[in-house]
């Protein structure tokens, strides 16, 4: 984690939430902003419907699963 620091990384938290709110999954990625930390997330669990990209518990930004696969995984 000390070399991430030094770095510029942080550790983001990529939340996978379904359509009736429940959280799916989370998954943690080091990255030096939120919307590379989007891009690096590979895969959306089964039935999520929206992104969460949290930073230190607070949400920084949030996508529909549709918008991240069209706009965001695709730069």
């Amino acid at each position: 984690m000390e070399w991430a620091e030094h770095a510029g990384l942080k550790t983001y938290e990529i939340e996978q939430i379904s359509d009736s709110g429940a959280l799916l999954q989370t998954v943690t990625i080091e990255a030096d902003s939120g919307e590379s930390a989007a891009k690096q997330l590979k895969s959306v669990a089964d039935g999520a419907q929206s992104i969460r990209v949290c930073l230190d518990g607070d949400v920084m930004n949030e996508m529909g699963v549709d918008y991240w696969q069209k706009r965001v995984r695709r730069r």
